[in-house]
């Protein structure tokens, strides 16, 4: 199932290879992989890491059918104290026709400290606080010898240029990092700085300096057409082709193997 860069909302799945599943925001996508789930006899565990309650992070919720389903077990985790309330907001009237009181599922809310980690099986999940308006969470997934970076909605400014820039230390090693690039550099530094989002050159330039392996650009800005989006993409594949060393000696030439678009229905092997 695929479809242009701009169509869901914010949805990943972290495929860990056990029966629990891995979710991160609740975005509309998170209906279209309900969908193209086979059909369970037996209860399932789903955690669903919150990166912040903006409304196109969890306005795909209400459409989750296992949420449904009596035996499944839900659990949000997250570090916003509304979360709960949040939820269940946009399910009251007049705004929904279904109250949240109609899910059958066992739903938790898992609701940590700033700094604290998480555990799912044997996966380890590190996190960072982002600056975006009313805060987000960035998720660091670690299993084995493997790692996958969910950082969406998390704005970058002058200060990511710094060398001990706290991000390149959390992004350092990982197989995959899936990076909000929802700008173009200009818009990012100019009438949309303090928006909360960042662009496809700081993409790049941090994926380098913390010797990422594949890069992923994520949350597409909606105003830009899928040509828009392919003319950007292309002028950061440009700036890592000409990207020099020599005058840039605090950073690490080492760029990632891989850049490329999200869009639904995105497969990535680490």
């Amino acid at each position: 199932m695929c479809g242009t860069y701009r169509a869901n909302t914010s949805c990943v799945q972290i495929e860990a290879g056990n029966e629990e599943v891995i979710l991160c925001d609740a975005g509309t996508g998170i209906r279209d992989f309900a969908l193209a789930q086979p059909e369970s006899a037996s209860p399932k565990t789903y955690h669903i890491f919150i990166s912040h309650l903006h409304w196109d992070h969890i306005q795909g919720f209400p459409f989750f059918s296992p949420a449904y389903v009596p035996g499944n077990r839900i659990i949000f985790h997250g570090f916003h104290k509304e979360t709960e309330a949040a939820l269940r907001a946009q399910m009251a009237a007049p705004y929904f026709p279904v109250p949240f009181e109609s899910m059958h599922a066992d739903i938790e809310f898992d609701i940590r400290e700033p700094g604290d980690s998480f555990r799912v099986g044997d996966v380890t999940i590190r996190t960072i606080k982002q600056q975006h308006p009313g805060d987000s969470w960035g998720y660091r997934f670690e299993q084995d010898d493997q790692c996958v970076i969910y950082s969406t909605d998390s704005e970058h400014g002058p200060e990511a240029r710094n060398p001990n820039y706290r991000f390149v230390d959390f992004f350092q090693g990982a197989d995959i990092l899936i990076f909000d690039g929802q700008y173009t550099f200009q818009q990012a530094t100019t009438d949309k700085r303090n928006w909360g989002h960042s662009d496809h050159i700081t993409a790049v330039e941090l994926a380098a300096r913390a010797q990422v392996k594949q890069l992923i650009i994520f949350h597409h800005e909606p105003a830009h057409e899928d040509s828009d989006i392919e003319k950007v993409h292309a002028g950061s594949l440009q700036f890592q082709s000409s990207y020099n060393q020599e005058n840039y000696p605090q950073r690490n030439s080492l760029f990632p193997r891989r850049i490329i678009l999200a869009y639904d229905g995105l497969v990535i092997h680490a």
